[in-house]
Protein backbone atom coordinates (compact mmCIF):
# COMPACT_ATOMS: atom_id res chain seq x y z
CA UNK A 1 0.00 0.00 0.00
CA UNK A 2 2.89 2.81 0.88
CA UNK A 3 4.48 1.72 -2.00
CA UNK A 4 2.27 2.56 -4.66
CA UNK A 5 1.46 5.91 -2.38
CA UNK A 6 5.23 6.78 -2.71
CA UNK A 7 5.17 5.89 -6.23
CA UNK A 8 2.69 8.36 -7.06
CA UNK A 9 3.89 10.87 -5.10
CA UNK A 10 7.16 10.53 -6.67
CA UNK A 11 5.53 10.68 -9.94
CA UNK A 12 3.61 13.92 -8.77
CA UNK A 13 6.82 15.68 -8.29
CA UNK A 14 7.66 15.69 -11.95
CA UNK A 15 4.10 16.33 -13.51
CA UNK A 16 4.71 20.18 -12.83
CA UNK A 17 8.11 20.00 -14.89
CA UNK A 18 6.78 18.62 -17.57
CA UNK A 19 3.55 20.94 -18.37
CA UNK A 20 3.86 24.63 -20.70
CA UNK A 21 5.23 25.51 -23.66
CA UNK A 22 8.97 23.89 -22.28
CA UNK A 23 10.68 22.73 -25.61
CA UNK A 24 10.98 19.21 -25.31
CA UNK A 25 14.54 18.45 -27.26
CA UNK A 26 17.45 18.07 -24.66
CA UNK A 27 21.20 20.28 -26.04
CA UNK A 28 23.13 17.55 -26.78
CA UNK A 29 27.00 16.99 -26.81
CA UNK A 30 26.89 14.85 -29.38
CA UNK A 31 27.24 11.71 -27.49
CA UNK A 32 24.47 9.02 -28.42
CA UNK A 33 24.49 5.43 -27.98
CA UNK A 34 21.49 4.79 -29.69
CA UNK A 35 19.22 7.47 -32.00
CA UNK A 36 15.39 7.20 -31.41
CA UNK A 37 13.21 6.70 -34.27
CA UNK A 38 11.64 8.85 -36.35
CA UNK A 39 8.29 7.10 -35.72
CA UNK A 40 8.82 7.88 -32.24
CA UNK A 41 9.45 10.87 -32.61
CA UNK A 42 6.17 11.42 -34.77
CA UNK A 43 4.48 9.96 -32.06
CA UNK A 44 2.64 7.82 -34.32
CA UNK A 45 1.64 3.91 -33.33
CA UNK A 46 4.08 2.89 -35.91
CA UNK A 47 6.05 -0.27 -34.23
CA UNK A 48 9.89 -0.29 -34.50
CA UNK A 49 12.24 -3.14 -33.84
CA UNK A 50 11.33 -6.45 -33.84
CA UNK A 51 9.11 -8.72 -31.27
CA UNK A 52 12.21 -11.39 -30.85
CA UNK A 53 14.35 -11.36 -27.54
CA UNK A 54 15.61 -14.64 -26.05
CA UNK A 55 13.58 -15.69 -23.06
CA UNK A 56 15.62 -15.03 -19.32
CA UNK A 57 17.20 -18.57 -17.71
CA UNK A 58 16.97 -18.43 -13.92
CA UNK A 59 20.17 -17.10 -13.40
CA UNK A 60 18.86 -13.94 -11.26
CA UNK A 61 21.08 -11.62 -13.25
CA UNK A 62 21.09 -10.62 -16.66
CA UNK A 63 23.84 -8.11 -18.00
CA UNK A 64 22.71 -6.43 -21.31
CA UNK A 65 23.53 -3.28 -23.87
CA UNK A 66 21.85 -0.45 -25.17
CA UNK A 67 19.11 -1.79 -27.82
CA UNK A 68 18.83 -5.70 -26.71
CA UNK A 69 15.93 -6.50 -24.61
CA UNK A 70 15.21 -8.99 -21.57
CA UNK A 71 11.98 -11.09 -21.27
CA UNK A 72 11.06 -12.16 -17.92
CA UNK A 73 7.91 -14.57 -17.01
CA UNK A 74 5.25 -11.09 -16.80
CA UNK A 75 7.19 -8.17 -17.93
CA UNK A 76 9.68 -6.67 -20.91
CA UNK A 77 11.97 -3.98 -20.93
CA UNK A 78 14.36 -2.07 -23.40
CA UNK A 79 16.45 0.56 -23.11
CA UNK A 80 16.22 2.51 -26.49
CA UNK A 81 18.99 4.96 -26.18
CA UNK A 82 20.79 7.02 -24.20
CA UNK A 83 22.11 10.52 -24.61
CA UNK A 84 24.00 13.31 -22.45
CA UNK A 85 22.92 16.40 -22.73
CA UNK A 86 24.33 19.66 -19.91
CA UNK A 87 20.82 21.39 -20.19
CA UNK A 88 17.19 20.32 -20.88
CA UNK A 89 14.60 22.29 -21.98
CA UNK A 90 15.25 26.23 -21.06
CA UNK A 91 15.69 26.07 -17.50
CA UNK A 92 16.85 22.24 -16.40
CA UNK A 93 21.17 23.06 -16.50
CA UNK A 94 22.94 20.33 -15.19
CA UNK A 95 25.53 21.88 -12.38
CA UNK A 96 28.85 23.25 -13.40
CA UNK A 97 31.09 20.31 -13.79
CA UNK A 98 27.99 17.44 -14.61
CA UNK A 99 26.31 16.52 -17.13
CA UNK A 100 22.47 14.84 -17.57
CA UNK A 101 22.54 11.41 -18.58
CA UNK A 102 19.27 10.35 -20.89
CA UNK A 103 18.03 7.01 -20.94
CA UNK A 104 14.83 6.25 -22.80
CA UNK A 105 13.41 3.07 -21.63
CA UNK A 106 10.31 1.08 -22.57
CA UNK A 107 8.58 -1.40 -20.38
CA UNK A 108 5.68 -3.77 -21.29
CA UNK A 109 3.61 -5.82 -19.21
CA UNK A 110 3.41 -9.22 -21.13
CA UNK A 111 0.57 -10.67 -19.01
CA UNK A 112 -2.97 -11.03 -20.17
CA UNK A 113 -4.59 -11.04 -16.88
CA UNK A 114 -2.31 -9.90 -14.47
CA UNK A 115 -1.60 -5.80 -13.01
CA UNK A 116 1.92 -5.02 -12.39
CA UNK A 117 3.77 -2.17 -10.81
CA UNK A 118 6.81 -0.64 -12.00
CA UNK A 119 9.12 2.72 -10.81
CA UNK A 120 11.61 4.26 -12.36
CA UNK A 121 12.23 6.03 -9.18
CA UNK A 122 12.05 2.68 -7.06
CA UNK A 123 13.84 0.09 -9.54
CA UNK A 124 16.72 1.76 -11.01
CA UNK A 125 19.57 3.62 -10.42
CA UNK A 126 22.82 4.36 -12.13
CA UNK A 127 26.18 3.01 -11.73
CA UNK A 128 29.66 4.23 -12.90
CA UNK A 129 33.28 2.50 -13.13
CA UNK A 130 34.50 3.79 -10.22
CA UNK A 131 31.48 1.89 -8.43
CA UNK A 132 29.89 5.15 -7.51
CA UNK A 133 25.48 5.41 -7.92
CA UNK A 134 23.24 7.97 -9.16
CA UNK A 135 19.93 7.77 -8.55
CA UNK A 136 17.20 9.94 -10.81
CA UNK A 137 17.03 13.53 -10.60
CA UNK A 138 13.58 15.07 -10.55
CA UNK A 139 14.17 17.24 -13.94
CA UNK A 140 11.73 16.74 -17.02
CA UNK A 141 13.22 16.03 -20.14
CA UNK A 142 10.10 16.49 -21.77
CA UNK A 143 9.38 12.78 -22.09
CA UNK A 144 9.74 11.88 -18.13
CA UNK A 145 9.04 8.50 -17.97
CA UNK A 146 5.60 7.67 -15.62
CA UNK A 147 5.79 4.41 -13.75
CA UNK A 148 2.92 2.76 -11.30
CA UNK A 149 -0.03 0.32 -12.67
CA UNK A 150 0.71 -1.08 -15.76
CA UNK A 151 -2.67 -3.02 -17.21
CA UNK A 152 -1.98 -6.26 -19.20
CA UNK A 153 -1.05 -5.12 -22.46
CA UNK A 154 0.34 -1.90 -21.34
CA UNK A 155 3.67 -0.37 -22.33
CA UNK A 156 5.46 2.53 -20.38
CA UNK A 157 7.92 4.55 -22.62
CA UNK A 158 9.68 7.71 -21.52
CA UNK A 159 13.13 9.05 -20.10
CA UNK A 160 15.05 8.75 -16.74
CA UNK A 161 17.52 11.60 -16.41
CA UNK A 162 20.44 10.94 -14.44
CA UNK A 163 23.06 13.83 -13.05
CA UNK A 164 26.75 12.61 -13.27
CA UNK A 165 30.06 14.20 -13.21
CA UNK A 166 31.04 14.64 -16.83
CA UNK A 167 34.04 12.49 -16.40
CA UNK A 168 32.04 9.51 -15.30
CA UNK A 169 32.62 6.55 -16.89
CA UNK A 170 31.83 2.87 -17.17
CA UNK A 171 28.50 3.96 -17.05
CA UNK A 172 25.88 0.91 -16.23
CA UNK A 173 21.93 1.19 -15.41
CA UNK A 174 20.82 -1.57 -13.02
CA UNK A 175 17.44 -2.88 -12.24
CA UNK A 176 16.90 -3.73 -8.92
CA UNK A 177 13.88 -6.30 -8.53
CA UNK A 178 14.51 -7.82 -5.17
CA UNK A 179 11.41 -6.98 -4.00
CA UNK A 180 9.09 -7.69 -6.79
CA UNK A 181 7.70 -11.03 -7.04
CA UNK A 182 6.50 -11.43 -9.99
CA UNK A 183 10.02 -11.39 -11.78
CA UNK A 184 12.50 -14.09 -11.47
CA UNK A 185 15.63 -11.63 -11.65
CA UNK A 186 17.20 -10.20 -9.56
CA UNK A 187 18.35 -7.52 -11.33
CA UNK A 188 19.58 -6.18 -15.11
CA UNK A 189 22.62 -4.48 -16.20
CA UNK A 190 22.69 -2.58 -19.14
CA UNK A 191 25.84 -1.31 -20.54
CA UNK A 192 25.25 2.43 -21.28
CA UNK A 193 27.79 2.52 -23.54
CA UNK A 194 27.89 -0.55 -25.36
CA UNK A 195 25.03 -0.66 -28.04
CA UNK A 196 23.28 -3.26 -30.52
CA UNK A 197 23.52 -2.75 -34.03
CA UNK A 198 19.49 -2.00 -34.12
CA UNK A 199 17.37 -1.30 -31.46
CA UNK A 200 14.47 -3.75 -30.14
CA UNK A 201 10.97 -1.76 -29.18
CA UNK A 202 8.14 -3.05 -27.43
CA UNK A 203 4.47 -3.04 -28.72
CA UNK A 204 1.90 -1.70 -26.71
CA UNK A 205 -1.25 -3.73 -27.50
CA UNK A 206 -4.18 -3.44 -23.96
CA UNK A 207 -5.68 -6.35 -22.77
CA UNK A 208 -8.18 -5.12 -20.99
CA UNK A 209 -11.51 -3.42 -21.88
CA UNK A 210 -11.27 0.13 -23.23
CA UNK A 211 -14.27 2.69 -23.49
CA UNK A 212 -16.05 5.31 -25.31
CA UNK A 213 -16.89 8.93 -24.97
CA UNK A 214 -20.15 8.65 -22.90
CA UNK A 215 -19.38 5.10 -21.17
CA UNK A 216 -19.68 5.72 -17.52
CA UNK A 217 -17.23 2.89 -15.56
CA UNK A 218 -17.85 2.04 -11.73
CA UNK A 219 -15.33 0.79 -9.17
CA UNK A 220 -15.26 0.93 -5.20
CA UNK A 221 -18.58 3.55 -5.71
CA UNK A 222 -16.90 5.89 -7.21
CA UNK A 223 -18.12 6.49 -10.85
CA UNK A 224 -16.27 7.93 -13.78
CA UNK A 225 -17.83 9.27 -16.96
CA UNK A 226 -15.85 10.95 -20.03
CA UNK A 227 -18.59 13.11 -21.89
CA UNK A 228 -16.60 14.33 -24.64
CA UNK A 229 -13.40 15.51 -26.10
CA UNK A 230 -11.96 18.63 -27.63
CA UNK A 231 -8.96 19.55 -29.70
CA UNK A 232 -7.85 22.37 -29.53
CA UNK A 233 -4.05 24.73 -30.24
CA UNK A 234 -5.23 27.33 -28.26
CA UNK A 235 -7.21 27.97 -25.03
CA UNK A 236 -8.18 31.60 -24.42
CA UNK A 237 -6.14 34.37 -25.56
CA UNK A 238 -2.70 33.62 -23.59
CA UNK A 239 -2.38 30.07 -23.90
CA UNK A 240 -1.15 27.82 -26.86
CA UNK A 241 0.03 24.57 -27.17
CA UNK A 242 3.65 23.92 -28.54
CA UNK A 243 5.15 23.94 -32.12
CA UNK A 244 3.44 20.85 -33.27
CA UNK A 245 1.50 19.86 -30.56
CA UNK A 246 -2.38 20.51 -29.41
CA UNK A 247 -4.37 20.41 -26.39
CA UNK A 248 -6.89 17.78 -25.66
CA UNK A 249 -9.40 19.11 -23.55
CA UNK A 250 -11.70 15.74 -21.54
CA UNK A 251 -14.99 16.72 -20.25
CA UNK A 252 -15.48 14.33 -17.11
CA UNK A 253 -17.61 13.88 -14.08
CA UNK A 254 -17.11 11.94 -11.24
CA UNK A 255 -20.14 10.32 -9.06
CA UNK A 256 -19.22 9.72 -4.95
CA UNK A 257 -21.46 6.83 -3.82
CA UNK A 258 -19.25 5.07 -1.11
CA UNK A 259 -20.90 7.03 1.67
CA UNK A 260 -18.17 9.17 2.63
CA UNK A 261 -16.31 12.19 1.37
CA UNK A 262 -13.74 11.10 -1.61
CA UNK A 263 -10.42 13.09 -2.62
CA UNK A 264 -10.12 12.56 -6.63
CA UNK A 265 -6.80 13.94 -8.10
CA UNK A 266 -5.86 15.25 -11.41
CA UNK A 267 -2.24 14.66 -11.28
CA UNK A 268 -2.13 11.39 -9.52
CA UNK A 269 -4.81 9.66 -10.54
CA UNK A 270 -5.25 11.07 -14.43
CA UNK A 271 -3.28 11.05 -17.49
CA UNK A 272 -3.44 10.96 -20.81
CA UNK A 273 -1.87 8.30 -23.07
CA UNK A 274 -1.01 7.38 -26.81
CA UNK A 275 -0.90 3.78 -28.58
CA UNK A 276 3.20 3.50 -28.30
CA UNK A 277 3.22 3.98 -24.41
CA UNK A 278 4.18 7.56 -24.19
CA UNK A 279 1.92 9.03 -21.15
CA UNK A 280 0.95 13.15 -21.10
CA UNK A 281 0.31 14.23 -17.61
CA UNK A 282 -1.99 17.27 -16.82
CA UNK A 283 -1.41 20.78 -18.37
CA UNK A 284 -1.01 22.78 -15.66
CA UNK A 285 -0.69 26.19 -17.83
CA UNK A 286 -3.38 25.24 -19.84
CA UNK A 287 -6.06 24.23 -16.91
CA UNK A 288 -5.61 28.03 -16.06
CA UNK A 289 -7.34 29.19 -19.21
CA UNK A 290 -10.11 26.51 -19.25
CA UNK A 291 -13.52 28.13 -19.21
CA UNK A 292 -14.84 24.75 -16.74
CA UNK A 293 -11.84 23.12 -15.08
CA UNK A 294 -12.45 20.03 -13.05
CA UNK A 295 -12.38 21.35 -9.15
CA UNK A 296 -10.25 19.01 -7.35
CA UNK A 297 -9.47 21.81 -4.57
CA UNK A 298 -12.54 19.96 -1.92
CA UNK A 299 -12.95 16.44 -1.54
CA UNK A 300 -16.08 15.02 -3.27
CA UNK A 301 -18.46 14.43 -0.94
CA UNK A 302 -21.00 11.28 -0.54
CA UNK A 303 -23.73 11.28 -3.36
CA UNK A 304 -22.16 14.73 -4.83
CA UNK A 305 -21.38 14.56 -8.78
CA UNK A 306 -18.71 16.75 -10.43
CA UNK A 307 -18.34 17.90 -13.96
CA UNK A 308 -15.59 19.53 -15.41
CA UNK A 309 -12.86 19.92 -17.80
CA UNK A 310 -8.74 18.62 -18.25
CA UNK A 311 -6.45 19.60 -20.57
CA UNK A 312 -3.50 17.37 -21.80
CA UNK A 313 -0.67 18.87 -24.20
CA UNK A 314 -0.52 15.98 -26.83
CA UNK A 315 1.50 15.75 -29.88
CA UNK A 316 -0.99 17.07 -32.94
CA UNK A 317 -3.04 14.76 -34.42
CA UNK A 318 -1.70 11.65 -32.67
CA UNK A 319 -3.49 8.38 -32.48
CA UNK A 320 -4.65 6.76 -30.94
CA UNK A 321 -5.35 8.64 -28.08
CA UNK A 322 -6.71 7.07 -24.55
CA UNK A 323 -7.23 8.87 -21.17
CA UNK A 324 -6.60 6.89 -18.01
CA UNK A 325 -7.94 6.84 -14.26
CA UNK A 326 -6.94 5.18 -11.81
CA UNK A 327 -9.40 4.22 -9.02
CA UNK A 328 -7.09 3.70 -6.34
CA UNK A 329 -3.66 4.67 -5.82
CA UNK A 330 -3.06 2.11 -3.42
CA UNK A 331 -4.59 -1.12 -5.15
CA UNK A 332 -3.63 -2.69 -8.43
CA UNK A 333 -6.66 -3.68 -11.05
CA UNK A 334 -8.24 -0.56 -11.32
CA UNK A 335 -6.61 1.62 -13.85
CA UNK A 336 -8.87 2.27 -16.46
CA UNK A 337 -8.92 3.72 -20.22
CA UNK A 338 -11.23 5.48 -22.48
CA UNK A 339 -10.25 6.24 -26.07
CA UNK A 340 -10.26 9.79 -26.97
CA UNK A 341 -9.55 8.94 -30.81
Amino acid sequence: MQRRKLIAALGAGLFAGCTGSESTTPTTDGTSATPTTAAEEAGTDATTGSESATETDSASAKAIRVGERVDDEQMSMVVRGVEKTEQLGEFSKASSGNTFVVVRLAVKNTTTDAYLDFSGFLQTRLKDGSDYTYDQTITASGRTFTGGQLVPGEVARGDLVYEVPKDASGLTLQFDFQAVSFLTLDRVSVDLESAASSADDLKQNLQVDVHSEGDAVSNGGVEVMVNGVEFTEQLGDLTSAGEGKEFAVVDIATTNGTGKAQNISTALQMLAKDGRGRTYPMSVGAAASLDRSYDQTSALADGETRRGKVAYEVPKGVSPLYWAFEFSLWTNGDKTFWKLR
